[in-house]
């Protein structure tokens, strides 16, 4: 069994690549080729946190795995944070366990890279002006993302303080093309974007559907728990909602099930699934001036055909540690 650190598997991702594996882990989900249940939430009271397990498996890829995910909620205060996160493959003739490895950059990394996909896809090809509400791990993973594949001449963040916008914009700085700016409101990092990514813990939503230019692609991201909301039902309505998994949307995704609860939106109006555009079964982008709204969650398949390429890559590059169990 082969050991990856979160350094090494940092080492060992390319944007690129990544962005084309998911992709076609996307296709052969929405395709019926990839076998992937909603994930298991346990909380555990008990001892203040919870643990979540998903697995799934890529038929064409012949790639089994699964993500464990904890929360413990005072782990900050012993120098750890609250969410941890790893990953294990399977031989898929066998069984036997051949890697684990950290899960927490790869969690980030193909969020934003099945972002980044959806934007190829759905986006309108000129995108100078890139909005972001929350200025965490996500928002920076989508910027490194986000300008692999469009040309992106200006970066607007916004966060309530105004503290994590602006320390993002002094890390990103140096290695970022693009002129990045703290947005002194919410409303003023949507207004005249052509791109938008939402990554927030907001509970109540954060965008008003009257900021949004015509036109203009939304990768929405926060709202991953029922209880979440970043969009209303009028941004719903106005937009063309792809999804990353339909199931698990309908299961987990706030966004979505307090609007069908409130009336705003009616099933139908979910368009499809990213892998139905990618496989060419649902159209894309109809027009210039069309809004289109990318919801994802966060999926197995994705962590599964991720930690795949970084366990590839890790064998030809002879980095990790082998144990035996």
């Amino acid at each position: 069994m082969l050991v990856l650190s979160e350094s090494q598997v940092q080492s060992l991702i390319d944007i690129d690549q990544l962005i084309a594996a998911l992709a076609q882990a996307h296709i052969q989900y929405s395709t019926g080729k990839a076998v992937m249940p909603v994930r298991l939430v346990v909380s555990l009271p008990q001892i203040q946190g919870r643990i979540t397990s998903m697995p799934g498996y890529l038929n064409d890829d012949k790639a089994l795995g699964m993500k464990v995910v904890t929360y413990f909620q005072d782990n900050p205060k012993q120098n750890l944070p609250a969410i941890l996160a790893t990953i294990m493959l399977f031989s898929s003739e066998t069984g036997k366990m051949i890697a684990t490895m950290d899960g927490g950059y790869i969690t980030a990394i193909r969020t934003a890279c099945a972002s980044a996909l959806a934007t190829q896809a759905l986006a309108n090809g000129d995108t100078p002006v890139l909005g972001i509400l929350g200025a965490g791990v996500q928002a920076r993973a989508h910027i490194e993302a986000l300008t692999k594949v469009r040309r992106i001449e200006r970066i607007k963040i916004f966060s309530p303080s105004g503290t994590s916008a602006a320390k993002l914009k002094q890390e990103m700085a140096a290695s970022c093309a693009a002129a990045i700016e703290v947005a002194t409101s919410a409303e003023q990092a949507v207004r005249d974007s052509d791109l938008l990514v939402t990554v927030t813990t907001a509970k109540d939503p954060i965008i008003n559907v009257d900021w949004l230019k015509p036109g203009v692609h939304i990768n929405a991201v926060g709202s991953h728990r029922p209880d979440l909301r970043e969009l209303d039902g009028a941004t719903l309505r106005r937009s063309t909602v792809v999804v990353d998994s339909r199931e698990a949307i309908m299961a987990e995704c706030g966004d979505i099930l307090l609007a069908l609860k409130e009336g705003s939106i009616v099933d139908s109006d979910i368009h499809g699934e990213i892998g139905e555009v990618l496989a060419g079964t649902k159209p894309g982008r109809t027009s210039p001036s069309e809004i289109t709204l990318y919801k994802s969650v966060g999926i197995a398949i994705q962590d599964v055909a991720t930690a795949q390429l970084v366990y590839r890559q890790a064998l030809e590059r002879n980095v990790g540690t082998n144990v035996e169990i």
